[in-house]
């Protein structure tokens, strides 16, 4: 059989059981009609494993097509349950053209149709530590107060543009606010608060981004996101372009004139007195900055005790990768004083800035040791 013959066939099977399935959902409520339906988009078996993200696009793509063929009820069903939660903007508007001829020519909407998805946001709260680097992100919703539920986000943001390492529906909202008062009550910093929906939407958007992008990566083994991602992604998605009609703007990153008036504000600062008046230190300082903006993607201010560590253990920063010695034996030096001058610029509290100045002493000690190494005579 010929690859275009076995596509063909493999939609025509896939649609098969889309529609049997949507036989069996035909009398329920838009809210069950989306658990199912989120569970279906992640092509994945009981078994946990399933086809890339890239191949399950296509598959879904095929099986739109195809369904739009079909004069039948359940294939108006389906394809309205595509058009609402789709994580391909084009799929969504296909699966919408395709239904709306269908209904035209006939065939009954389902009795969801008018309301899937369309959800009213409850209220969306965070809690998120003083240095940025963990948001746990809180958004409730229901169908005008009936089927409540929550999605409750824990979001490494120390990677990329914020990676998922909890992800959580709950079917009561209370319980999950206890999630975020605990996590205020802790010793970690934390601060809960409301949030705005649309700087919701772009926190979860770019933690799927990034959360997608590390799922696909196979050099990523175990992949450092939770067991129920792919089953609860399309669901995510389909909540967070609830929360707004627009996405807030990512935040502002300095230019290069910025970035310059940074290192002179430093350099001609108190704390960064202590440093040897010369060139390499410098240098040292143009090497972090590459380093926290190029590998990290992060602001130079904007940093934390795992930012910090991350970036001071990078192995293009290890000895024998930088060209000058004398850069190299200067760089904990002023790595420690730029984190110092960071913490008073943020006007962190007591207890953050000893945190961020003990992670960095840390990571500045295996710098002088890995430098020590390098230069013992044999």
């Amino acid at each position: 059989m010929s690859d275009s013959n076995q596509s063909v066939s493999r939609a025509s099977a896939d649609a098969d059981f889309l529609e049997w399935n949507f036989s069996i959902m035909a009398g329920s409520s838009p809210w069950s009609v989306e658990q199912g339906m989120t569970q279906l988009l992640a092509h994945q078996g009981a078994e946990g494993f399933g086809p890339s993200l890239a191949t399950a696009v296509q598959l879904d793509a095929n099986v739109i097509h195809e369904l739009g063929t079909r004069q039948t009820p359940t294939a108006v069903a389906a394809l309205r349950a595509f058009e609402a939660m789709s994580t391909i903007d084009t799929q969504r508007e296909l699966a919408s053209m395709n239904a709306d001829r269908l209904v035209r020519q006939g065939l009954p909407e389902p009795v969801w149709g008018s309301t899937i998805s369309r959800v009213r946001v409850d209220g969306c709260w965070w809690a998120h530590d003083q240095f940025d680097e963990t948001a746990i992100v809180l958004c409730a919703f229901s169908y005008d107060g009936v089927d409540e539920h929550g999605i409750l986000a824990m979001i490494d943001r120390t990677i990329g543009d914020g990676l998922f390492r909890e992800l959580t529906l709950g079917m009561r909202v209370d319980p999950l606010l206890e999630v975020l008062r605990s996590a205020e009550e802790g010793d970690e910093g934390f601060v809960s608060e409301p949030l705005d929906p649309a700087y919701a939407r772009r926190l979860i958007e770019d933690a799927i981004a990034t959360s997608d992008e590390i799922l696909e990566d196979r050099q990523y083994q175990p992949k450092p996101m939770p067991a129920v991602y792919r089953k609860m992604r399309a669901l995510t998605l389909t909540r967070a372009r609830a929360l707004s009609d627009v996405v807030a703007p990512p935040d502002s990153f300095p230019n290069s004139v910025e970035l310059e008036l940074l290192k002179q504000s430093f350099l001609g600062s108190a704390t960064a007195a202590t440093l040897p008046p010369n060139e390499e230190a410098g240098q040292a300082l143009d090497l972090l900055f590459t380093h926290f903006i190029e590998q990290a993607a992060c602001h130079p201010l904007h940093l934390g005790p795992r930012r910090i560590t991350a970036v001071l253990g990078l192995p293009s920063l290890a000895p024998d990768q930088i060209d000058n010695p004398a850069v190299g034996r200067v760089l904990p030096d002023v790595a420690t004083a730029w984190a110092a001058w960071t913490a008073a610029e943020r006007g962190l509290p007591r207890d953050a800035t000893e945190r961020l100045e003990q992670a960095t002493k840390q990571a500045c000690a295996e710098l002088r040791t890995a430098n020590a190494d390098g230069h013992e005579t044999p």
